[in-house]
């Protein structure tokens, strides 16, 4: 047998709202339904996890960065994806190579400073199914400073 818990007041609109349904149920049956509401709360996520995944990475307007996926389970182990993961540019000029496998990508700077975002996507479903992975990259282009003031000489002239 069920082990029935006396309901505690609890300060939040849905509590208030199921106090006040069971108030006008047993205004028009008589007495308190003899009911349950079932409550279903979706997958346990960690608390470092925020939904959304993203990578900042700062380079000159002369460089490119390599950028490697090591796919991993919640316990840090290694894990497979179903394909190749697929990478786009979400918004900005810079640009990307991929690697054949998908797993890496070299990320090339626009000649311009400024922001650039990436989207990586991956299915974690092994099977038929499809498990959307998601990373956001930033890439944030600077301009390169000057290391030398790169004088040149001209030929000799009469004075």
């Amino acid at each position: 047998m069920r082990e029935q818990h006396k309901h505690e007041h609890c300060d939040s609109p849905v509590a208030d709202a199921i106090h006040e349904l069971i108030k006008v149920l047993k205004k028009i049956f008589g007495h308190k339904p003899n009911a349950h509401f079932d409550l279903v709360i979706g997958m346990a996520v960690n608390k470092d996890q925020t939904g959304e995944n993203m990578i900042s990475i700062t380079i000159s307007n002369e460089q490119k960065v390599n950028v490697t996926l090591n796919p991993v389970t919640d316990t840090k182990k290694p894990a497979k994806l179903d394909g190749a993961p697929v990478w786009s540019v979400v918004s900005g000029d810079s640009t990307f190579i991929v690697a054949p496998d998908g797993l890496s990508a070299d990320l090339v700077s626009s000649d311009t400073p400024g922001e650039t975002v990436f989207l990586v996507d991956a299915d974690a479903d092994l099977g038929s199914g499809v498990e959307d992975l998601q990373e956001t990259i930033t890439l944030t282009v600077t301009g390169a400073n000057a290391k030398n003031l790169g004088i040149t000489v001209g030929s000799p002239t009469t004075k």
